[in-house]
């Protein structure tokens, strides 16, 4: 295309059916177990869907967040002032939650935590087995669906876990749409995180904790409104 011009150019592309775009992130899971994978929790939520007296299945997920608010659309009044996500003075902290939802009840087990280590994981997990036998003491076995984070499937976390009803199940490799948990992280972002007022000082540093713990306990007992939101609609 050299030697022609550039409205040559831009008939030819125009022809052959070509437009200058803007990009767009792309996540492929090169994952060569991918459908195996999702067999195996689809067999497990079969089980929990058959007897969840004695079976059941939970999505697990942790996220970060931020003293500084992540920058994302929000109401205002018309004009040329934007919606300002103040940023504040100082280091940008973080804090850890872990989540995990369960497809039968809707029961969602929330802990925020500095880090999630593999012995924070194992009280984690035995939190949950705690949450989820209060709802159904005859539970025997609970599959926890989670991703490929080394920590999760430490040797010693797995001996750990080994005495209790926890057994976990990956998630294919990058494939964080197989994982509804993040849906919940989602709805605590445009509930809580995008735009937050907690920037400017330690104290609302310290505000921002307490407004993070208020929703993960409002998110412990909603019965199937969560499970709706996420797109696992109960059998």
């Amino acid at each position: 295309m050299a030697p022609l011009s550039l409205p040559g150019i831009c008939k030819l592309l125009r022809r052959l059916g070509l437009r200058y775009k803007r990009g767009r992130r792309h996540l492929h899971s090169p994952d060569p177990a991918y459908d195996t994978k999702l067999r195996v929790i689809q067999l497990a939520r079969h089980l929990a869907d058959w007897n969840p007296e004695r079976y059941a299945v939970l999505y697990e997920d942790e996220i970060t967040y931020y003293r500084r608010p992540a920058v994302a659309r929000a109401y205002a009044p018309r004009g040329p002032h934007a919606v300002l996500a103040e940023q504040g003075i100082g280091a940008n902290r973080r804090g850890r939650i872990a989540g995990s939802l369960d497809t039968q009840t809707g029961l969602h087990v929330g802990w925020r935590r500095s880090h999630f280590g593999r012995w924070v994981l194992y009280d984690y997990f035995r939190a949950i087995v705690e949450a989820v036998r209060a709802e159904r003491p005859g539970v025997r076995r609970i599959f926890v669906v989670l991703d490929n984070w080394p920590v999760h499937f430490h040797p010693e976390l797995l001996a750990a876990l080994a005495d209790t009803p926890i057994r976990l199940l990956p998630l294919p490799t990058y494939a964080p749409w197989t994982n509804p948990e993040e849906k919940v992280w989602r709805l605590l972002a445009e509930q809580v995180l995008y735009q937050h007022p907690f920037a400017t000082s330690e104290t609302a540093w310290a505000q921002m904790h307490v407004q993070v713990q208020d929703w993960l306990d409002q998110m412990t007992h909603t019965g199937t409104a969560l499970l709706h939101a996420v797109g696992l609609y109960p059998s």
